[in-house]
């Protein structure tokens, strides 16, 4: 096992958009549903959903992590996803920023990386 990797800053921003994206998913999902242990329930399997894939694919660290590509093709599903729970209860913009710092996080992390881009 080798040592620990050092994480830029870029990755710490993707951290954070990656909280914000998870964070109006659940709130909106929260107040979407229909009762509350409804809306409760949605609200914790989607928190759990997303923490999964963050850790398992999504993470800096993580030992099996997509590739670019794959990361950009996983946002730009999820982040119009979060984006329309977002409208529907009013809260856009904080998933507009959100869905802007995982995307730019996720590009400049992967531009400072010494591979850089993965394109193939």
């Amino acid at each position: 096992m080798s040592g620990p990797r050092s994480i830029s800053w870029y990755s710490v921003v993707l951290l954070a958009g990656h909280m914000v994206m998870a964070a109006v998913a659940t709130w909106s999902l929260w107040v979407l549903g229909s009762g509350l242990w409804i809306g409760a329930g949605a609200a914790l399997l989607t928190l759990i959903a997303y923490g999964f894939v963050w850790r398992l694919r999504l993470a800096p660290a993580a030992r099996n992590r997509f590739t670019y590509r794959q990361r950009l093709t996983v946002h730009l599903i999820l982040g119009p996803a979060v984006v329309v729970l977002a409208v529907l209860t009013s809260i856009w913009l904080p998933a507009l920023a959100g869905i802007s710092m995982v995307l730019l996080g996720d590009a400049l992390a992967s531009r400072t990386e010494k591979e850089g881009l993965e394109t193939s």
